[in-house]
């Protein structure tokens, strides 16, 4: 099971999760609305740490994206708007980096949609229908992934915490497309600050 540690930006706590836990990806949100948002002023110090960054962007254009990969080292664009399958190809296309499409779940989820973008992304991500765009701390009924129909891997995100290994070890049971989890707001001391024990731990049970 692979693991995504969003919501990172004091370059301290970041370089802790790296050394403790060295999860495989660590996510940047670079969406300025957010309470998690990187900031311009952490780009430096987030570059030079050596792990897979994930940039999280939300409706942004390409100069502000291709600038962001620069400026973070970026290794992977999570899309987590209103993207459709055509901005995804272009991004894939011009940035030639791994790419994450965001699907955000509310009451079911509309396969039909979903799968025009699966040509051009690397990881589907689930994650609970807000209108913050993510960050909420609350899951979203997993029980709608058992009907998931793709051979596409995904990544479970929304809400989780150490309370949710079991259940996420069954889906996982059910559904080898389950590649890893994605996890934030759980796992905090506050917004955008992890407790990189607990990090460690929970990696320690869903490896």
């Amino acid at each position: 099971m692979k693991l995504k540690v969003c919501g990172m930006r004091e370059a301290e706590n970041c370089q802790e999760l790296v050394e403790s836990v060295r999860p495989d990806w660590m996510g940047v949100i670079l969406y300025p609305p957010s309470p998690r948002y990187a900031g311009q002023q952490a780009s430096q110090q987030i570059r030079q740490i050596d792990i897979k960054k994930v940039g999280v962007f939300v409706n942004e254009n390409m100069a502000k994206i291709k600038r962001a990969i620069e400026d973070y080292g970026l290794s992977t664009i999570q899309l987590h708007g209103k993207e459709s399958a055509e901005e995804a190809k272009i991004i894939k296309d011009e940035t030639g980096m791994e790419v994450f499409k965001v699907f955000s779940v509310g009451e079911h989820i509309d396969w039909v949609q979903m799968e025009a973008f699966l040509p051009n992304i690397d990881y589907v991500l689930f994650d609970t229908l807000t209108k913050a765009h993510g960050g909420s701390g609350k899951t979203f009924n997993w029980q709608l992934l058992k009907d998931y129909p793709f051979d596409k891997p995904f990544l479970l995100s929304g809400g989780i915490g150490p309370g949710h290994v079991g259940k996420i070890l069954e889906i996982k049971e059910s559904l080898p497309q389950l590649a890893g989890v994605d996890i934030n707001s759980g796992f905090e001391i506050a917004p955008g600050l992890k407790d990189v024990e607990l990090v460690r731990g929970f990696k320690g049970m869903i490896k």
